[in-house]
């Protein structure tokens, strides 16, 4: 048989993704899958055991229809027994509806459930525990596991590096003067954006407070062109926390900085993609929503070892009876109110259930 996973757009989404492919191969041995995704995206499932190709989808098709259309009939030569799209938006709900496909599975939307043998509609609480992040993907598979229950299914994406790229990551790291013994802590230091990133002036201080707290070195996830936001926050912070933060110490790729982490004790910062990654490492993760994104979707692996707070932690009584939008429209105003003091025994919770 052969398959073929759709998951456009975020990299948090492409990893969480593949864990279609990885039950597809362990229900379907011999089976041939591909995954399409950004061509952006694609460093966390690159050497990936469970895909057998990957189709780097370049955006600037969806502004040229005859190319895509073009690029669509290219693909359905393929001739693909399934087509498991999980973006489930116009451009990809296309490719389903030109395929040859016997199968064709995404998310039920009213206005593009016609381009599917078999449209899902997603359930809106979780009933494994899992997270709806995990629990709505897995769903786009029953229509071809008969049934078998989410409970003996893979639940958690995983990220695989070669030997080359760990050596590289610490080769980086002694050059900084850290061996893999020290285990740094990775920082997510800012978010996909500004209304999803904890305001400097917090962030500094919650980065004061870990200081206090533990000896190890900070590392901080960033590129170079966000280089004035993260000096930002590095300046307020106490002089004895910036001499633990190895500021110049950062990858020139997503799959260098995927082997940085994979040195780190531990992942602390806002709630994104990095977050998911360190899980797919097996390294702890303490992350800080933003207070418009919910937490139930996200908040996946939840077991001591993964932490994460939400402003509703704290003060439930902002968010009765708002909608996300309205959330997102002052969220400004609910970052100023998620004041680092209120994170902190959460935080020293986490640092001793991991002896951080």
């Amino acid at each position: 048989m052969k398959f073929l996973v759709i998951q456009q757009k975020m990299i948090g989404d492409v990893l969480t993704s593949s864990i279609l492919c990885d039950n597809l191969k362990r229900e379907f041995p011999d089976a041939v899958v591909h995954y399409m995704a950004h061509k952006h995206t694609t460093a966390v499932i690159e050497n990936h055991p469970s895909i057998d190709r990957i189709i780097r989808f370049d955006p600037e098709l969806r502004n040229n229809k005859f190319r895509f259309y073009h690029y669509v009939k290219e693909l359905d030569k393929e001739e693909y027994d399934a087509i498991i799209d999980v973006y489930a938006k116009i451009e990809t709900s296309l490719i389903a509806l030109w395929s040859r496909s016997p199968k064709s599975i995404g998310y039920y939307k009213w206005y593009s459930a016609f381009a599917y043998t078999h449209p899902v509609k997603r359930w809106k609480e979780s009933k494994y525990g899992l997270g709806l992040a995990i629990e709505h993907r897995l769903q786009l598979l029953q229509p071809l596991l008969n049934g078998k229950s989410m409970e003996e299914m893979i639940h958690k994406p995983k990220i695989h590096l070669t030997r080359e790229e760990k050596q590289e990551a610490l080769a980086l790291m002694q050059a900084h003067g850290l061996d893999a013994d020290e285990q740094p802590f990775m920082i997510s230091i800012l978010g996909s954006g500004a209304n999803k990133s904890y305001p400097a002036d917090h962030m500094a201080r919650f980065l004061d407070e870990l200081a206090a707290a533990t000896k190890r070195a900070m590392l901080f996830n960033y590129i170079p062109n966000q280089y004035e936001q993260v000096k930002e926050i590095y300046d307020l912070c106490k002089p004895e926390t910036r001499e633990r933060i190895k500021l110049d110490l950062f990858a020139n790729s997503l799959r260098g900085f995927i082997a940085l982490l994979s040195y780190c004790k531990a992942l602390i910062g806002n709630e994104g993609g990095a977050v998911n990654m360190a899980k797919a490492l097996d390294i702890p993760t303490f992350s800080i929503f933003s207070p418009w994104i919910p937490k139930g979707d996200w908040a996946i692996f939840e077991d001591g070892q993964n932490r994460s707070v939400h402003l509703r932690d704290f003060q439930p009584e902002r968010f009765n009876n708002v909608k996300s939008k309205a959330l997102k429209a002052k969220s400004n105003e609910l970052y100023r109110a998620y004041s680092p003091e209120l994170i902190f025994p959460a935080l020293k919770e986490f640092l001793q259930e991991i002896r951080g």
